[in-house]
């Protein structure tokens, strides 16, 4: 990517606040920031790409001059191409349809619940609105989610494994990995109780 705005020239590091150049540095600085700005409260908001932003801009604001902005680049990983970014807005807002359309998913049991979820987010991250971090940012939006349908997630066991799971299902039609995941993070979120 070495036209890529969003990194140093003759790099693939992320230009940040930091002004840090290694990888490892930035990704330990990044991961301990997020998980900071994780513990205040999250913005909420109506689940559409107004939501997704400002949950972006929350967790990321420390690292990156444009935290909740959209990119203004093509991405992709592996062989995957995510959404091309002059459709994120419609992308997004065809899942806010979606959502308001299912109430949000409430009044769903758990595994329908889990079903429904897996493939909104499968969408959210095809949809991938931002250059970085987008995998926390929708571990967030499906944890409000979850909450405002009525049941509980526990995000430290669907971290690990969600993300591959959502970003391969949301390049095919099979969801059942991210449904799985949600499906068992739930259950050992409810047997904490």
């Amino acid at each position: 990517m070495s036209d890529d705005p969003y990194v140093y020239p003759g790099t693939s590091i992320l230009k940040n606040r930091f002004g840090l150049t290694s990888a490892v540095d930035l990704d330990r600085v990044e991961r301990l920031q997020t998980a900071n700005r994780s513990l205040e409260p999250i913005p909420r908001g109506s689940f559409d790409l107004v939501h997704l932003r400002a949950i972006h801009r929350h967790l990321f604001q420390d690292i990156y001059d444009w935290a909740g902005e959209l990119r203004t680049v093509e991405i992709s990983k592996g062989s995957q191409q995510f959404q091309f970014r002059q459709y994120i807005q419609t992308g997004m807002a065809d899942v806010h349809r979606r959502l308001v359309r299912m109430r949000f998913l409430k009044g769903l049991p758990a595994l329908a619940f889990a079903e429904q979820a897996a493939i909104i987010i499968g969408d959210v991250n095809y949809i991938h609105p931002f250059r970085e971090g987008n995998d926390r940012t929708q571990l967030q939006y499906l944890k409000q989610l979850t909450d405002q349908a009525g049941h509980r997630l526990n995000l430290a066991q669907i971290e690990g494994r969600w993300c591959v799971a959502a970003s391969q299902s949301s390049h095919s039609a099979d969801c059942r990995p991210t449904a799985d995941a949600i499906a068992e993070a739930m259950k050992n979120a409810t047997e904490r109780r």
